[in-house]
């Protein structure tokens, strides 16, 4: 599923900072995530398939220790669409907040290491993520 990089609030890093949130990421998905997200829109049809995927997909599920924080579920894949030395896959989840009225056409990416950083991605470039492998 391909989409378009593009920055938001740049609120991701304080619940990715958040030792339960991280320890769950780091069991079910298999790496400590840098406290931020890169953020795909999809769009058209990618968008149906975004859809279709949060719907019907694998996923994991990250849920608080206390009912007053919000949850998440995981969707784990590869993101891939740069020329990079550091190879072309990066390993990554989509995470999504059970939040209200969370938009339906936004990923947030998360990995290992900042995406931004590593592989000199900028808002505007289109990356592909493959899910479940």
């Amino acid at each position: 599923m391909k989409g378009e990089v593009f920055s938001d609030l740049g609120r991701a890093g304080a619940f990715l900072g958040v030792d339960w949130v991280r320890e769950a990421i780091r069991e079910r998905i298999g790496f400590d995530p840098y406290p931020g997200t890169l953020n795909l829109r999809p769009r058209g049809d990618e968008l149906s398939r975004w859809e279709e995927v949060r719907r019907d997909g694998a996923r994991s599920v990250v849920s608080p220790p206390d009912p007053g924080f919000c949850g998440a579920f995981l969707y784990t894949g590869f993101l891939e669409g740069w020329a990079s030395s550091a190879g072309p896959r990066e390993k990554v989840a989509v995470v999504v907040p059970e939040v209200r009225d969370y938009p339906t056409d936004k990923l947030e990416i998360i990995a290992a290491v900042s995406l931004k950083q590593t592989r000199s991605v900028r808002d505007g470039d289109e990356l592909t993520v493959v899910f479940g492998e």
